[in-house]
């Protein structure tokens, strides 16, 4: 990526990081410039397509990206090349706006488009529908509570980059793990070591009714069960084996135009789950220590997703709200520890497939509710209480 520095009410000389001499280059055409409305505005030039961000500091420090929202022109998109624009209403966005006399700067920053920033946001509705934007936190996002703006589980789908490029990390549990010989029995979440070879974005949310609804154009088969009334938040489920793999993902591809858009392998499900940790659960914590600040359990159906604490990713239900499908028939063996998978994937030719992130109806204490935890889904099934997220390469 590469920044450019403009400076407002103060004079700076722009500073650029250091990037490599292939990545877009950014130069400084003009200085920031606020309006009579306080509305700052700064141009810029591109010698070539790229995604761009801002920030804005006050001497020397960002104000927080929660005080970046409502900018607009030339920014968190994907720009072509040439002289550009992007503004912000300083006034609008930022609570207890003030200057001073203090040093202030505008930060851009021109992104690869093959090295997006952190979140990418589609758009599900409107005459737009697939547009994309992109932010560096989910505090940026438009709306009051950002990601977690309820606009954000129905109108659009918001997706975390995961740096998982040329990790190896430990997958599966080990033998003492509490808990692991309650469900799948010793053997069946192995541990073994895996190398991922790209960094790929991962849906925030397990895919919503509304979500499918604004894509697809039409309502899941699973609105209602036995008189529960399922609603706009809540994650699809009651998937059918059938129509999961043969009919919503792709035409859910087709309606953003977007064909990188599948469904996590079990490898990448379980690294973007993790978050970094090899503890059994995500916050650090163990079986049987309490889980129902991170996870549903001993409930007949789904609840609203992202109201409970994220992993580290900023991902939420994870290890419990609807098991969630993989991209992987199931298999129980893996290379012992020791040994290194690159890139695993199982086959898919149409066997068991696996399933990763707990079970929510069971009514035990969340033993089932650990990062590791997995199980598979027969083929033979019509319906069952499974939902998925969504991930997309680039």
């Amino acid at each position: 990526m590469k920044k450019e520095i403009f400076a407002f009410a103060a004079a700076i000389s722009a500073v650029s990081a250091l990037a490599d001499a292939n990545d877009p280059q950014i130069q400084k055409v003009g200085e920031a410039m606020q309006d009579l409305a306080r509305v700052l505005t700064v141009n810029y030039t591109l010698d070539e397509p790229a995604i761009v961000t801002f920030d804005v500091k006050t001497n020397g420090v960002s104000i927080g990206a929660e005080n970046l929202k409502l900018a607009y022109g030339d920014v968190h998109r994907v720009v072509e090349a040439g002289t550009r624009s992007l503004s912000w209403p300083a006034y609008e966005a930022w609570p207890g706006y003030k200057f001073n006399n203090g040093e202030v700067s505008v930060e851009v920053t021109a992104w690869a488009t093959n090295s997006p920033p952190d979140y990418m946001v589609i758009k599900l509705v409107g005459e737009d529908k697939g547009a994309r934007t992109f932010y560096t936190a989910p505090e940026q996002l438009p709306g009051v509570g950002g990601v977690t703006n309820d606009m954000y589980k129905t109108d659009y789908l918001v997706m975390r980059r995961i740096p998982a490029a040329g990790k190896t990390y430990r997958m599966g549990s080990p033998t003492t793990e509490v808990g692991r010989d309650y469900t799948s029995g010793a053997g069946e979440e192995p541990l073994h070591y895996v190398c991922l070879t790209n960094d790929f974005y991962i849906s925030v949310f397990e895919l919503t009714q509304g979500q499918y609804t604004n894509a697809l154009g039409r309502a899941p088969n699973n609105t209602t069960k036995n008189g529960y009334q399922f609603t706009a938040t809540h994650p699809v489920n009651l998937v059918t084996y059938s129509s999961f793999s043969g009919t919503d993902l792709p035409q859910f591809r087709n309606s953003v135009n977007l064909g990188a858009l599948t469904i996590p392998t079990e490898a990448e499900w379980e690294f973007a789950c993790r978050a970094g940790t090899l503890s059994a659960r995500y916050d650090g914590s163990e079986y049987p220590a309490d889980v129902s600040h991170l996870a549903w359990y001993g409930h007949d159906w789904p609840q609203d997703v992202g109201l409970l604490q994220p992993n580290g990713f900023g991902l939420y239900d994870m290890i419990g709200n609807v098991p969630e499908v993989c991209l992987d028939d199931f298999v129980s063996a893996y290379a012992e520890v020791g040994s290194t998978m690159i890139a695993p994937r199982g086959s898919t030719t149409g066997g068991n497939r696996v399933l990763r992130g707990g079970q929510l109806w069971w009514a035990g204490d969340g033993y089932m509710h650990r990062s590791a935890w997995r199980y598979p889904w027969g083929n033979g099934s019509a319906w069952m209480l499974f939902g998925y997220r969504l991930v997309c390469t680039f």
